[in-house]
């Protein structure tokens, strides 16, 4: 498992494909308990996210993708809805000093207790919105972004001195729309320049992007780039990454969790497509409270034939 995920971080050959799947919600209903109640509990959050890891054979565990984990603790009022946490209205902007409190404050720890018990089996990996997602959470325009540098920066830090295997930031369409310019370079350099001062890696998983914007999206200067469902809620299209793939150190590719067949006909274009390129297999999105596990529990068991590098 871990040393699967070690061998992409390391861009090196390995046996097949990382396989790094968003379980958070489904590994509430693992250990048949709601979200709301497992995101308040760092025994129970911890312990459900390597129970429903070893149950899809998963390489790395990903904790924190809820965007309104970081809205929240910044000052954005969360409802919950059928056992999920959506943002119901803009708030105030906390000071760096208070964000570290609330469901972020189990973030923190649910992180350590998962690095210091299950990092013989699985890589770990820390996830956080990244700055224009929780921009459009706040209100804030993407001129506005750097305002959010004190918070970010707080944010970031607090992960990266829990020793994660990898930092990975979360954007969706607002990243995606235009050019990448000075302001976005800008933004994630302060966030890469954290995460490099720890010697973590850093990844971007963006959401509603278009075959344009994977042009100049590597201007970040992220060392990974994971790609969900793109614009209108589309799946990617491996032909797409080919010439980005050429220039990073690596890059991750979402499949349907919800339909076997589809999954596992966009892996093997994937194996085809990219072959000889650094590349693991997400989600598109989270996997669901209700997630069929069954159909999720093939589709990993039909992954492990996947050849990661061609011969």
């Amino acid at each position: 498992m871990r040393s699967v995920m070690d061998t992409f971080l390391n861009n090196e050959p390995g046996e097949r494909v990382a396989l790094v799947p968003l379980m958070e919600p489904l590994a509430a209903r693992v250990g048949g308990m709601s979200y709301q109640a497992m995101s308040g509990d760092p025994g129970q959050w911890s312990a459900n996210l390597a129970k429903v890891g070893q149950l899809l054979e998963a390489d790395a565990l990903v904790l924190g993708f809820d965007h309104t984990l970081l809205a929240e603790a910044c000052g954005v009022q969360v409802q919950w809805r059928e056992g999920r946490p959506l943002v119901a209205a803009t708030g105030v902007l906390r000071p760096a000093a208070d964000v570290l409190t609330g469901r972020l404050a189990v973030v923190l720890e649910t992180l350590d207790r998962l690095c210091q018990t299950v990092r013989n089996d699985f890589c770990c990996v820390a996830a956080m919105s990244g700055p224009f997602t929780l921009a459009a959470d706040l209100g804030l325009s993407a001129g506005e972004v750097g305002e959010l540098k004190p918070v970010m920066v707080e944010i970031a830090r607090a992960l990266c001195d829990k020793r994660p295997d990898l930092l990975l930031l979360r954007e969706g369409p607002a990243i995606c729309e235009g050019d990448i310019g000075m302001t976005q370079r800008k933004a994630f350099n302060t966030l890469c320049n954290v995460a490099r001062y720890f010697n973590i890696p850093t990844a971007l998983y963006v959401e509603g992007y278009t075959r344009n914007t994977l042009a100049g999206i590597d201007k970040l200067k992220m060392d990974f780039y994971f790609f969900g469902e793109a614009a209108e809620g589309a799946l990617p299209e491996p032909g797409w990454f080919l010439p980005l793939a050429e220039r990073v150190r690596g890059i991750g590719v979402a499949l349907p969790f919800d339909n076997e067949s589809e999954a596992m006909k966009l892996a093997e274009d994937c194996s085809k497509i990219l072959a000889g390129r650094n590349v693991l297999f997400t989600s598109a999105g989270e996997l669901a409270h209700d997630t069929d596990l069954d159909v999720a529990r093939k589709i990993t068991v039909g992954l492990k034939s996947l050849c990661r590098r061609s011969q």
